[in-house]
């Protein structure tokens, strides 16, 4: 059986032709791995409009065939261009992966080339290894069908911007119509969620410290042809991997609120403090020094205060959307915001699914609304109202949020229930939440245990950064009178590097009494 390589390299450049692996671009990288994929005829790469001129001057100068054009590439048209370069080159099946992945891996290929041929499968994959480690395996046939469904039954998934789960999101509508064949790893790292890629910068951060640690440790490591294993436990144990860039920044903006809530610390976290407004100046400074250490990030303008109280809501939100790679998350209780207001920020994101809303709720109805909040019950309806209106400006991007207490956990499945039909006024969207204690400053009043069996590095440690209105960052939410550093004040990198301190001390099961309080470790935000 013969195959084709197919690199797909659809999306922004990125930092993907950036010379960092040993004078080698991650992209140049994923064409030396490309070589080595067993029975392959012919390797071919799949370029966007941005990518073209970089991609067509690197394959002439290894004398490969021009990239195959194209511009706002979908999980359908994807899937179609893999099935007509098959049938083109009269290949019988394709060996599949995204252009920026520099770890692309030999010696795991070759397993799926010889699973995918031995049980003469339609599509094989390789589950349990950090991503960008392994390429998927298409029938030629497959393909077509692939394409068909995008067009059909699938065409929700199929219409979606190119994604890296592309072919198997069209295919899970109707999976038990394909022969699927998996190479499971021994260990499974994915709930490290480790995403080897060169786009993102926090990708592409992930990607040169792991290579320099590897080579540190092998001066004639390859990434083509590396002990899959070894560098994946090399990654777990690596703080600074675990931990590359914020992808969340909560942010202060406001020091009161509209409600009572039951779960709000607030009050106990500051109770000898009086925090400042944040003032429109600093955030600027601010939104800008995280566009330039983080690149993509979502800035949350809801820690510790209701956003829209603050009379410069509307300009904060506005600031985040000059930033191309931001997106805005506003948590709010939907009390005090003016329409006038949502409307300048739907207009400033243009529909591009940048900004969202979570509306807390926590209630089926008034009176528990009542109990929650501390607001009087006639309250419920104007936030009802309030969805509908965000639902109108922000179709798909607005949540009623319900915080499972031991108070309202009866409601939850009435709230669940009504919330989830795609007549309700946010169109099905909603989010259910655990409650918090605030590593213990509060009482417990969760109704369920869902922690899992292992504990692992507190994900917030890893992802999350949280500025309060002076400038001053905590080590982490419940952990306010522990500093890391001040953002206005010094670079976000210094900071950051404090942090990782704690992320390395959760890696080697040393936590302080705080962190042994908490539950938070397994929550995930962005």
């Amino acid at each position: 059986m013969k195959n084709i390589v197919i690199l797909f390299a659809g999306e922004k450049p990125g930092f993907k032709y950036e010379k960092k692996f040993d004078s080698l671009s991650g992209f140049e990288k994923a064409l030396e791995w490309a070589a080595s994929v067993p029975g392959s005829i012919k390797t071919l790469v799949l370029a966007g409009g941005e990518n073209l001129p970089q991609i067509n001057k690197i394959l002439s100068q290894k004398g490969m065939e021009e990239a195959v054009p194209g511009e706002n590439w979908t999980n359908g048209r994807l899937a179609g261009e893999i099935a007509r370069l098959c049938k083109e080159n009269s290949a019988d099946y394709a060996v599949f992966a995204w252009a920026d992945w520099p770890f692309l891996n030999k010696s795991l290929t070759e397993q799926l080339v010889s699973a995918h041929e031995k049980y003469r499968a339609e599509y094989t994959f390789a589950d349990g290894f950090p991503s960008g480690f392994a390429p998927e395996i298409i029938d030629a046939g497959a393909a077509a069908i692939i394409a068909e469904l995008a067009g059909s039954s699938q065409k929700a998934a199929g219409d979606k911007p190119a994604s890296r789960d592309a072919l198997f999101s069209i295919m899970s509508g109707d999976i038990n119509s394909f022969e699927i064949e998996t190479v499971l790893a021994d260990k499974d790292y994915r709930l490290l969620r480790f995403d080897f890629e060169c786009t993102s910068k926090a990708g592409f951060v992930s990607c040169l410290r792991l290579f320099e640690k590897a080579r540190n440790q092998k001066k004639q490591f390859s990434s083509a042809d590396f002990d899959v294993y070894e560098i994946s436990d090399l990654a777990e144990q690596s703080p600074e991997i675990q931990q590359t860039l914020p992808a969340y920044y909560n942010i202060q903006i406001s020091n009161s609120y509209n409600t009572k809530s039951l779960y709000c610390p607030y009050e106990k976290l500051f109770a000898d403090k009086k925090m400042p407004l944040l003032q429109l100046a600093d955030f600027k400074t601010l939104v800008k020094k995280i566009s330039e250490f983080s690149g993509q990030a979502v800035v949350g303008l809801s820690l510790f205060g209701e956003p829209s109280l603050h009379p410069d809501f509307a300009d904060f939100s506005l600031e985040v959307l000059k930033y191309k790679d931001l997106k805005l998350f506003v948590e709010t209780d939907g009390l005090s915001f003016s329409e006038e207001d949502i409307k300048k920020i739907a207009a400033a994101s243009e529909n591009t699914g940048r900004v969202d809303f979570a509306v807390r709720l926590d209630a089926a109805e008034e009176k528990m609304y009542e109990t929650v909040n501390g607001r009087s019950g006639s309250d419920f309806k104007k936030v009802m109202d309030f969805i509908s209106l965000l639902q109108k400006n922000f179709p798909g991007h607005v949540y009623p949020q319900f915080t499972r207490m031991n108070v309202n956990e009866g409601q939850l499945e009435t709230f669940f229930r009504f919330w989830n039909e795609k007549t309700s006024p946010s169109a099905g969207h909603f989010v259910i939440t655990k409650y918090d204690s605030c590593a213990g400053l509060l009482s417990d009043e969760k109704p369920a245990d869902l922690s899992p069996l292992e504990r692992n590095a507190c994900w917030h440690l890893r992802r999350d950064m949280h500025i309060l209105s002076d400038g001053t960052v905590p080590l982490c939410r419940a952990r306010i009178s522990e500093t890391a550093g001040n953002a206005l004040e010094e670079p976000l990198e210094k900071i950051w590097e404090k942090v990782q301190k704690e992320v390395l001390n959760h890696i080697n099961q040393n936590y302080c009494e705080k962190c042994r309080a908490c539950d938070e470790y397994y929550t995930f935000n962005f």
